[in-house]
């Protein structure tokens, strides 16, 4: 059956005009959904800022107050302020945007459902009405016929009928025209019924389209609104942020890092100052005098013990001039000489000098306990304040305490003295077996040179060199030297 209703232009406006609202709901909708996550956003970013700006003030709580620790508690504060930032942004997003949003579209809705409905039902009349019209129509029609016919056969039969019958077939005809005046007139009411059941219809669709547009145009306004919102809190935001930042530029530009570190050395002045290890001495049986050994053959034993500390000595000794007029040499050759070279022969150099302090305090307890048994006086020297004993079950074990500065100091003490002359005068020493006496000229390798043995360095050409075999007898050196454990 044909439907009244798909032809009407005011249906299809208004069908038109309601899905384009349901797609402007949509995008509001989406819109609204995708502020309240920003906002969500905003306030989980604002709630882990403040938790870090948190920890960074307990940091700073137990670190000394400098310049530097003044321009991070600047910086923690300014992440406290971007956290205060971030959160009042998010507030405000979902206070202002996101829900009045949310009330303007419910209430849309509502309108919106009340005019679909007005609009269905007075639809639903216009339907009711055509279908009501045609069924009256076909009954009308039925009527009109069967009253036709027994009209035509009241005619044709008046002659051969009797009186009776005539009366009989008139009544029919009486009560068929009195049921077709009936139906046609409630075919003719329901046909005007139409006119103004069709005009109700279209009069609601246009009243209801004037309505969705208002809706239409409030929304626009909403999100406009919005917009022009959001536009001032993100200006709003982006200068709050800037002044934090020059307020954290500002703290950062005043600091002083040559006060900072100076203040570090002062509190820490105490890492310069000398401190005493303790090294443990060589103690041999002929040492104690309670054993059951004799004085003579203690005295016989002690003996090579001596002199093989006295060699070891002489060598280390001659190692340390060596390495003495190496770093001279390194201070005042700056084109020969480089920060990593002199640095590793002052290592070298404090190495030494700890190995020579504990063999001549080995060599005076030897020596000490060697004038005893031969009853000569007693030697002197500046450990014999140093040396010290303790016992332990069986046996005595003895210590020495020599002062150790920490390693940066001894390094810079080493190299200062090498560039002041040092204590010892090299130019009165004598030059010790395999370590050459270095001399003020610059040499010029003209060829390339791979070193075989462990006495010979390595040469490039073109490249001045001032290294002799010392680096040789360095490497003998530390090759003879104990095990660190």
């Amino acid at each position: 059956m044909r439907d009244p209703l798909t032809d009407c232009p005011y249906n299809k406006v208004y069908k038109n005009l309601k899905e384009f609202s349901q797609n402007g709901e949509n995008f509001c909708k989406q819109v609204t959904s995708v502020l309240q996550q920003r906002a969500n956003l905003e306030i989980s970013y604002a709630k882990g800022l403040q938790k870090l700006a948190s920890k960074l003030s307990k940091a700073l709580q137990n670190t000394r107050k400098s310049c530097v620790s003044s321009a991070w508690a600047w910086a923690s504060e300014g992440m406290k302020s971007t956290a205060d930032l971030h959160q009042k942004l998010g507030k405000a997003i979902e206070l202002e945007a996101i829900k009045p949003t949310y009330q303007v579209l419910n209430v849309q809705e509502k309108k919106r459902k009340s005019l679909d409905n007005e609009v269905e039902k007075t639809a639903n009349l216009v339907i009711s009405n055509w279908n009501q019209q045609i069924k009256a129509k076909k009954k009308l029609m039925v009527s009109t016929k069967k009253h036709e016919a027994l009209f035509q056969l009241v005619e044709s039969s008046k002659q051969s009928m009797t009186e009776k019958e005539k009366r009989k077939l008139l009544n029919k005809l009486t009560k068929s025209t009195e049921k077709l005046e009936k139906e046609d007139e409630n075919y003719y009411q329901k046909n005007m019924a139409g006119y103004s059941t069709r005009l109700k219809w279209e009069n609601t669709l246009e009243n209801c389209y004037q309505s969705i547009l208002e809706l239409e145009k409030e929304r626009i306004q909403l999100l406009c609104n919005n917009l022009n919102q959001y536009s001032q809190h993100i200006s709003l935001f982006g200068q709050t942020l800037t002044t934090c930042h020059t307020q954290i530029h500002c703290a950062i530009s005043k600091i002083d890092i040559e006060k900072d570190i100076q203040a570090v050395m002062e509190e820490t002045a105490i890492l310069s100052t000398e401190n005493k290890s303790e090294f443990l001495l060589t103690d041999y049986f002929e040492e104690d005098p309670n054993s059951a050994m004799d004085k003579e053959r203690r005295k016989s034993l002690l003996k090579p013990k001596l002199l093989r500390l006295q060699r070891d000595i002489e060598k280390a000794s001659k190692d340390k001039e060596g390495l003495e007029r190496m770093l001279k040499t390194y201070s005042s050759t700056s084109s020969f000489s480089d920060a990593k070279s002199q640095k590793d022969t002052a290592a070298l150099m404090d190495e030494n000098n700890l190995k020579l302090d504990l063999l001549e305090a080995n060599s005076y307890k030897l020596s000490s306990m060697l004038a005893e048994l031969e009853q000569r006086p007693q030697p002197s020297h500046p450990c014999s304040n140093s040396i010290f004993r303790w016992r332990e079950k069986e046996h005595t074990h003895s210590y020495v305490k020599i002062s150790r500065p920490f390693l940066m100091k001894r390094l810079e003490n080493i190299v200062s003295k090498a560039s002041s002359g040092g204590q010892s005068n090299p130019g009165s020493s004598t030059p010790a077996p395999g370590a050459a006496q270095l001399s003020s000229r610059l040499c010029k390798a003209l060829y390339s040179f791979q070193a075989r043995q462990d006495d010979e360095l390595n040469l490039e050409k073109e490249r001045k060199l001032l290294r002799k075999r010392v680096k040789g007898r360095l490497k003998n050196h530390l090759r003879m030297m104990p095990n660190k454990k």
